[in-house]
């Protein structure tokens, strides 16, 4: 599959844990950084080799040209296109791909995209999918998309900035507020729709999801478990969007081992 058009490339940080065993990439989620899941990456060091990334405009990885507001933002795309190039900078031919919620979302589009690269796909409380809201729900997110289109369209009309200065931080999630820089990216991302993607997936795949996830609920993940073929599902009682956390990375870790041994018998 062609490449987008290649964009300026700034440097991605990394870090490398273990020297054996089969290569694993993770990618954290949505205002995170390689920090957040290097406890479950030191626990498969031990019998792995890991590599935790920065993705571009988080942690100690420098914003990309082009993601900032003013460029319009990036997409899942131009993410998975530049972790792709990344890891063939560093010579990373074959790896078994784990992704939590926006690194989830990015890991779809990798095994979509570049199959012959991925020996395994784990996915962890992954965005992507669109999932049924109770009415209650549905009706103050319709509410609020109506009040924001008329907002942008006010300030667009007169001049005026009552969306960015007013609106913004009332109807914004959390994430949204705390974007900065990659408000665009985020909005760009967040609308995006995985199905097709999870849909062509044929690697052996685990998913991963803590049963009081409230960012990507348990529905999302039985979503993706009916969409990809060969899936494996595993809600984990009392965890949250982050089950790796803590004590909970040990849980995780257990899981993901005894897959990737699974898979190495056959």
């Amino acid at each position: 599959m062609n490449a987008p058009a290649t964009k300026t490339e700034e440097p991605i940080h990394c870090v490398r844990l273990g020297n054996t065993g089969p290569t694993l990439v993770i990618l954290h989620g949505w205002g995170r950084s390689s920090d957040a899941v290097r406890p479950l990456g030191e626990l498969l060091a031990y019998s792995c080799t890991v590599v935790l990334i920065d993705l571009p405009g988080f942690g100690m990885s420098p914003l990309p040209p082009g993601a900032a507001n003013s460029g319009g933002g990036w997409s899942t795309v131009d993410y998975c296109e530049r972790v792709r190039s990344f890891l063939e900078e560093e010579g990373i031919d074959r790896f078994t791909l784990i992704g939590h919620s926006f690194g989830g979302r990015i890991a779809v589009r990798m095994a979509a995209r570049y199959p012959e690269r991925i020996e395994n796909l784990i996915l962890i409380g992954t965005a992507g999918l669109s999932r049924k809201r109770p009415l209650k729900e549905e009706i103050k997110v319709r509410t609020s998309r109506v009040v924001v289109s008329c907002a942008k369209w006010f300030d667009g009309t007169f001049g005026t900035r009552f969306f960015p200065h007013y609106l913004a931080q009332r109807v914004g999630s959390r994430d949204y507020q705390a974007a900065g820089e990659l408000r665009r990216t985020l909005v760009k991302t967040v609308n995006e729709d995985l199905s097709d993607e999870a849909r062509s997936i044929t690697h052996k795949t685990l998913l991963v999801w803590g049963a009081e996830d409230t960012e990507t609920p348990v529905d999302i993940a039985r979503s993706f478990h009916s969409l990809i073929r060969n899936s494996t599902l595993h809600i984990l009682p009392h965890k949250g969007h982050e089950p790796f956390a803590d004590v909970g990375a040990h849980l995780v870790c257990g899981y993901i081992e005894r897959f990737l041994s699974e898979r190495d018998s056959r």
